[in-house]
């Protein structure tokens, strides 16, 4: 019996995660410049023609990719922070520690985080990441209460996904590198 339009569309977007979930890694080490279609496609066990039946170019498989990736790390448990009624000193410790925990953790999400990030710390499409409006928002309401220094919350949201980006990355290229602590990083909004 053959599949039916339904089965053959889920077929279709199972193929189409599994390529992305594969790429990640290969995106995150190397970036859009530095990573040849050929060693890709090598690496995950796919032909460059089926790749191109799912995405149209490289930069397109990336453009996925950056959005995938952000769905990773745009978690409920990370995005509900914003909305608990704590402080915004105890909001930004519980992100803060919940990032950096994921970031020991689980190397795909480090990849993820790199893949999220990469824009923000290019100073590109930040204002299509809910990890800035989360982190801009913390920033602003401390900002209100006195407890963070006044200034650009958007700069300084950027100055601190910029600084998990680079740990991120550091930590693809040495698994082995010192942990970054929470108060560390909060440093950049608390000064």
């Amino acid at each position: 019996m053959p599949r039916s339009r339904e089965e053959n569309d889920r077929i279709r977007e199972e193929s189409k995660t599994n390529i992305l979930t594969k790429s990640v890694p290969y995106f995150a080490k190397n970036g859009v410049e530095g990573t040849k279609i050929g060693d890709l496609t090598k690496g995950i066990r796919i032909s460059q023609g089926a790749l191109y039946i799912y995405f149209d170019s490289k930069e397109d498989l990336y453009r996925e990719l950056t959005k995938f990736s952000m769905e990773k790390i745009a978690t409920d448990d990370l995005l509900n922070i914003g909305e608990m009624d704590v402080p915004p000193v105890r909001k930004l410790r519980y992100v803060s520690d919940l990032i950096l925990k994921k970031l020991d953790a689980d190397k795909s999400y480090v990849n993820y985080m790199i893949l999220a990030l990469e824009g923000i710390a290019k100073g590109k499409n930040k204002d299509e990441n809910p990890l800035f409006e989360l982190m801009k928002s913390i920033i602003k309401s401390g900002q209100k209460d006195g407890a963070f220094e006044k200034g650009d919350a958007g700069k300084t949201a950027e100055y601190f996904l910029s600084v998990i980006y680079i740990y991120s990355v550091k930590k693809v290229n040495d698994p082995s590198c010192a942990m970054l602590t929470s108060s560390e990083l909060e440093r950049v909004i608390r000064g």
